[in-house]
């Protein structure tokens, strides 16, 4: 399967089935036994565990922060540029058209506009002001966890991996992930037993079986829809073909020691190749 930008896909199966071992391969945490993966160059993956052992230092605000250090290392820069403006012996045109440039790209990409965010995205997980200056060494598994999850929205990653999202939020904050989620412009990939969480925040399903998966378009509501019509179709299918090789067994038992054993023989190599093909394909790609 392929994640393009824009993907929400997610990951459904039993439990047990592998799911979170699929992330763990697809974030490079775990090798595959079999099969490839391929990661576009330069593609930066986030991950969120369903195990508190993210590294993080001190407090939930600085740990935030420290996202965006480019943006402090730019407004240094923009305030030495500042005070250099009324030194006479600085090229006053040459530093005002640097500062016009860094200025400019500093605000187009939110430089002044990135402690709103941290806010943003730390209310909506459902940290209070009073938190923000938390020693994380302190918090809870449960409070780690927000804090990973908020860090990690803030990073902005190309693909997004969240596995079990919604165990330590409440019902606010899982419905402002959802929000999040559905506006999210790069791709993303979440298991989460939530059926209502998914219906929010994705737009494709990925479906684990023994050995093999299948793909559905839309939410989880329009997956079960479509799996219900898929697997309908594959009953017909089998029970039409079921039919037909009842009567060409009824055939070749009739006419393969009678004048007929030619074409009984016959009969019987073709249901042979069948059932091989079935066996190696499955049923409807061999027929």
């Amino acid at each position: 399967f392929s994640v393009v930008k824009g993907a929400r896909m997610a990951i459904v199966g039993p439990n047990g089935i592998g799911k979170t071992s699929l992330m763990r391969i697809l974030v490079g945490a775990d090798e595959p036994t079999s099969g490839t993966v391929s990661r576009t160059r330069g593609v930066r993956i986030g991950y969120l565990s369903q195990e508190a052992d993210f590294k993080m230092q001190g407090t939930i605000w600085t740990a935030c922060e420290s996202v965006f250090e480019h943006f402090k290392a730019e407004q240094e820069e923009l305030h030495r540029l500042e005070d250099s403006m009324s030194d006479p012996n600085v090229d006053l045109d040459e530093v005002m058209e640097r500062y016009g440039k860094l200025q400019e790209e500093f605000e187009r990409r939110g430089g002044y506009t990135y402690t709103t965010k941290i806010r943003t995205v730390l209310t909506g997980l459902g940290f209070s002001e009073a938190d923000y200056q938390l020693d994380l060494d302190h918090l809870s598994g449960g409070q780690r966890t927000r804090g990973f999850l908020a860090k990690l929205l803030l990073e902005d990653p190309d693909l997004l991996l969240l596995d079990e999202p919604t165990n330590h939020l409440d019902i606010a904050a899982v419905e402002w992930l959802e929000g999040y989620l559905s506006q999210w412009e790069g791709a993303a990939i979440i298991i989460s037993h939530d059926r209502f969480f998914l219906d929010k925040a994705s737009n494709g399903i990925l479906e684990m079986f023994p050995g093999t998966t299948e793909t559905y378009r839309g939410n989880y509501s329009a997956y079960l829809k479509q799996r219900a019509e898929r697997m309908a179709r594959r009953q017909e299918i089998f029970d039409s073909e079921k039919e037909k090789l009842q009567k060409e067994m009824e055939y070749i038992r009739k006419n393969v020691a009678g004048q007929k054993v030619l074409q009984a023989k016959g009969k019987l190599k073709r249901l042979s190749r069948i059932v091989q093909a079935i066996e190696q394909i499955g049923m409807e790609a061999a027929l």
